[in-house]
């Protein structure tokens, strides 16, 4: 048990205890208050009450023996054990039901002793383990028949019984207690556990997010520096010599950096999720057209085949597609050199497969397979549990393969 309790904990439970009923209050007040503090003035009290009822007046049809040094000493050691209760409470109980039995048995006045003795039973009842339990019940057996066998002067057959019943009742209200503790304690495990299965889900799709913010930003922003790159290299070459080729190329940086910031704008006003704004919706494959203006513009050659009958897509695949070969195309543009580039799309019944076929110089050291773009592409196949294949063709080029189930086999 805690030896002390922060005084943060005093300011929650006075937040705690607005509206709460006064006998509820007690309790969250005792619950905050240092055990030792609360054991020592209960044991001070018992030790009061019991000596003022020894020395007491007698019941007038009972007998006792006048008090002498004995039965006082034997009254504190009724009481006095109490001020380690809540650390000792079997070994309390015994010491405290010894000096009760001897009390009794040498025709002394017990005074408060058996109402003491009832705390110890609760005590036991209700914090204890079951073995510590075990040995409470059979200690409190045992006094009880002693004291039946002794006798307690003025006491009938009735009243005997009646100890019993008082014992036993406080027993069960310990156990009592402490099943609703245990049952309270079982509560607050099972939602702390909620808690962090809540919070490790909030982790796991703020990773995800993160995740997908990247690719979509690599994405966008990779392909679009690509496309410039090309066109202002294509530019300040030939400015000096053809002016006309190098406002050309001018204007194709002009028109994919307004893409761009198109693209990101979107991206932003997503993330905000503001009220009251348009955004172009997201691309998908009837964009294609665009994005294979811009990859020629800059020097790559690129068709596009269709194979199959073209069908509705799920948004997220038609999305997911563009991305693909938006990266696949971007990497021709990168790493293959003079090349051109063959865009194959198959729709099938419960997928659709793409290929981007190259015939330029393949992966070079600046772009491994390990690459972010070759990731990301692979990351985003396996969202939608599909394939995907990348590496150098046969003869010179390079190939990437992916298929996107999208539905349930008919």
């Amino acid at each position: 048990m805690p030896v002390g309790t922060p005084m943060g904990t005093l300011t929650r439970v006075d937040q705690q205890t607005v509206g709460v009923p006064l006998t509820q209050r007690v309790g969250l007040r005792l619950r905050a208050t240092n055990p030792w503090v609360v054991d020592a003035i209960m044991a001070t009290a018992f030790l009061v009450i019991a000596l003022i009822a020894h020395f007491g007046s007698e019941k007038p049809s009972a007998t006792y023996h006048d008090p002498n040094a004995l039965s006082v000493l034997l009254t504190i050691g009724v009481a006095v054990p109490y001020y380690f209760r809540r650390h000792a409470p079997v070994a309390v109980l015994l010491i405290s039901e010894v000096c009760v039995v001897a009390l009794t048995a040498g025709k002394y006045q017990t005074g408060a002793g058996p109402f003491i003795l009832l705390v110890g039973v609760y005590t036991v009842a209700a914090w204890c383990s079951a073995r510590e339990r075990a040995i409470g019940v059979v200690a409190v057996l045992i006094g009880l028949t002693v004291v039946a066998i002794v006798g307690i002067p003025g006491a009938n057959d009735v009243d005997l019984a009646f100890n019993f019943i008082i014992f036993a009742a406080a027993y069960l209200f310990g156990s009592t207690v402490r099943n609703r503790r245990l049952y309270s304690e079982q509560l607050e495990a099972r939602a702390d556990a909620l808690e962090r299965e809540r919070k490790e889900e909030t982790r796991r799709a703020l990773a995800e997010e993160r995740l997908r913010i990247a690719q979509e930003l690599h994405d966008v922003v990779a392909h679009s520096m690509g496309v410039i790159a090309v066109q202002a290299g294509v530019g300040a070459h030939v400015i000096d010599t053809e002016p006309d080729e190098a406002k050309k190329s001018l204007e194709a940086i002009a028109q994919t950096s307004r893409s761009t910031l198109a693209e990101i704008r979107r991206l932003l006003g997503v993330l905000r999720e503001d009220e009251g704004v348009s955004y172009a919706p997201a691309p998908g494959l009837a964009d294609l057209d665009k994005l294979v203006r811009d990859v020629e513009s800059a020097g790559v050659h690129a068709d596009v085949r269709v194979d199959g009958t073209e069908t509705p897509l799920p948004p997220g695949v038609d999305f997911t597609a563009y991305r693909i070969v938006q990266e696949g195309l971007t990497n021709v543009l990168k790493h293959a050199g003079r090349a051109t580039a063959t865009v194959v799309i198959g729709y099938e019944d419960t997928a659709l497969r793409l290929e981007i076929l190259d015939d330029g110089r393949g992966v070079n050291g600046q772009a491994t397979a390990g690459g972010h773009g070759l990731i990301g592409m692979r990351e985003r196949v396996g969202v939608y549990g599909g394939s995907f294949e990348a590496g150098p063709r046969t003869g010179g080029g390079y190939r990437v393969a992916v298929r996107l189930p999208y539905g349930d086999p008919v």
